[in-house]
């Protein structure tokens, strides 16, 4: 496990292989008033350049940091040669960036001689050569300031459905947002159900993804109520059905990055 060290916000700025370009205001209210609670809870993975650091993970809760007025953040710190690379692994994993991001800081990549080819980009990143120009056609599904990201897009490409509904499924997840998991099982029903509408699908599955329920607790299913909270130097989760508690863990703060991307291996 990486040292955290903590930084003074002033020595940190956001990364120029930071490809995310489209930021929502809805989520950096909910990251701010959980930053207010609880302090940044996961590090900030960083480099150093100069006198001060770049941020290659972390330019949202740092900004968040600043306006809730922290002096210092926890970060750890990467080597400078190794950060395009390791910016472009973590950002395609937390699949968040759009179809235009990814494809843009791909080609980027490439131009700069980082790696030396899309085929190698897609080896590094253990995908097909194909799912590069997957994300250039699924550009055909809708505008390229979408709000869906870029591999979401690439799902829904390789659905076998028809181009019409495609496109339906595109924009009805404007109003229905499913994380990956969820949206895999979202398509496969619309695939083996080709007779119901794939909104009505969309919407069943939404309301069974997670919601908050109160300050730290969220629900999903309509049976259990989880509950994420940090209590010292340890990160307390836990599951509720009703008053009952069913289960409960506590996890070391500094290891939330190590959890994070196990699940997101998953």
């Amino acid at each position: 496990m990486s040292e955290v060290v903590y930084i003074e916000t002033t020595r940190l700025r956001k990364s120029r292989y930071n490809p995310r370009m489209v930021h929502d205001p809805e989520r950096h209210k909910i990251l701010l008033e959980s930053i207010r609670r609880n302090g940044v809870m996961e590090p900030l993975l960083v480099y150093q350049v100069d006198d001060g650091y770049e941020v290659l993970d972390g330019s949202r809760r740092l900004e968040a940091a600043v306006e809730a007025g922290l002096d210092t953040v926890p970060c750890i710190i990467v080597r400078r040669e190794e950060a395009p690379r390791i910016s472009l692994a973590i950002h395609f994993s937390q699949d968040d960036l759009t179809e235009s991001e990814l494809v843009l800081y791909v080609e980027r990549l490439v131009a700069e001689e980082v790696f030396k080819s899309v085929e190698e980009v897609c080896r590094f990143l253990g995908v097909s050569k194909s799912w590069f120009y997957t994300l250039r056609r699924a550009a055909r599904l809708g505008p390229l300031d979408s709000g869906a990201s870029a591999t979401t897009l690439a799902m829904v490409e390789k659905t076998r459905v028809e181009p019409e509904k495609k496109k339906r499924i595109v924009e009805a997840l404007d109003s229905y947002p499913l994380p990956r998991p969820m949206l895999r099982e979202a398509l496969r029903e619309i695939e083996e159900k080709p007779m119901e509408e794939p909104e009505h699908v969309l919407e069943r599955f939404y309301w069974a993804s997670p919601r908050r329920s109160g300050e730290d607790a969220f629900t999903a299913s309509g049976v259990y109520e989880y509950v994420l909270r940090r209590l010292g130097g340890v990160v307390e989760f836990l599951a509720r059905k009703g008053v009952e508690t069913v289960w409960r863990v506590e996890v070391p703060a500094q290891d939330l990055m190590v959890v994070k991307l196990m699940w997101q291996r998953l």
